[in-house]
């Protein structure tokens, strides 16, 4: 159903992340806590009280129910749906990704095996806050949005095929290590290419491996720093980047 696009003030934010302490408090940090319909009911509640939110300006409305197969899925929407201007959208707009969050907060969390409840991690994925703000990568909500606004489509496919509430190591990994590689189009769409299974569109095993020869993780962080010291990787085609690979690339071309 459509609502309005809404933020949450600092009494929103407050409440959100009372609700989340008092789950969180229950197991230990390394650990998931177990959360009910129950829970899902208490942020559904405050993220519709008139006195916690307000209303994002000039905005188009959401669709609370839309159900999403991907993260990739989910960024694509909020990129379509959110307002242009930056200061409406950006990580420091503590009360926006919080809204957000709450308001698909079931599709981020994973369902256990026997379905009777949910997994809640740590805060700093569902609410921006002040100590991650150079983690903001780590937020499930503004990162899936973020990588299509920023980087485009080809980008978003390589670090956000996963399900909705799985965290990206290749996020970690890649988008971390190189803003040349995240910014150069043909390495990009030779990844999407190399480590995305075809089928199933999700990273292939070992893609990510620090000592696996040709692994997404070698191209990004040594092989196409190499490559730029010589070329210029910004002008070139997927097709011209191929010959330049090693040969440690070509099994991951099959």
């Amino acid at each position: 159903m459509e609502r309005a696009l809404c933020e949450f003030n600092s009494e929103g934010v407050a409440a959100f992340q009372e609700l989340m302490d008092v789950e969180r408090g229950k197991v230990k940090s390394s650990q998931p806590a177990k959360v009910s319909e129950d829970f899902f009911s208490m942020v559904e509640k405050i993220a519709g009280v008139s006195t916690l939110v307000q209303e994002v300006p000039e905005a188009d409305p959401i669709d609370d129910s839309k159900v999403f197969d991907s993260r990739y899925d989910f960024g694509h929407y909020l990129h379509q749906t959110l307002p242009s201007e930056l200061f409406k959208v950006q990580y420091s707009n503590v009360g926006l990704w919080a809204w957000i969050s709450a308001v698909y907060l079931p599709q981020l969390l994973k369902r256990s095996s026997r379905g009777n409840s949910h997994d809640l991690w740590s805060t700093y994925r569902y609410i921006p806050l002040a100590y991650s703000k150079f983690r903001y990568y780590r937020h499930l909500a503004f990162i899936s949005f973020w990588l299509h606004r920023q980087l485009g489509e080809t980008a978003a496919r390589l670090f956000l095929s996963r399900p909705m509430y799985e965290h990206s190591d290749a996020i970690e990994q890649l988008y971390t290590s190189d803003k040349d590689f995240l910014t150069t189009p043909a390495l990009l769409e030779v990844s999407v290419e190399m480590y995305l299974d075809a089928e199933s569109g999700t990273m292939k095993k070992k893609a990510l491996g620090k000592e696996t020869p040709g692994s997404a993780r070698r191209l990004a962080t040594k092989v196409a720093k190499q490559l730029q010291m010589n070329f210029d990787m910004h002008s070139m085609t997927k097709e011209q980047v191929y010959t330049l690979l090693p040969a440690e690339f070509d099994a991951w071309r099959n």
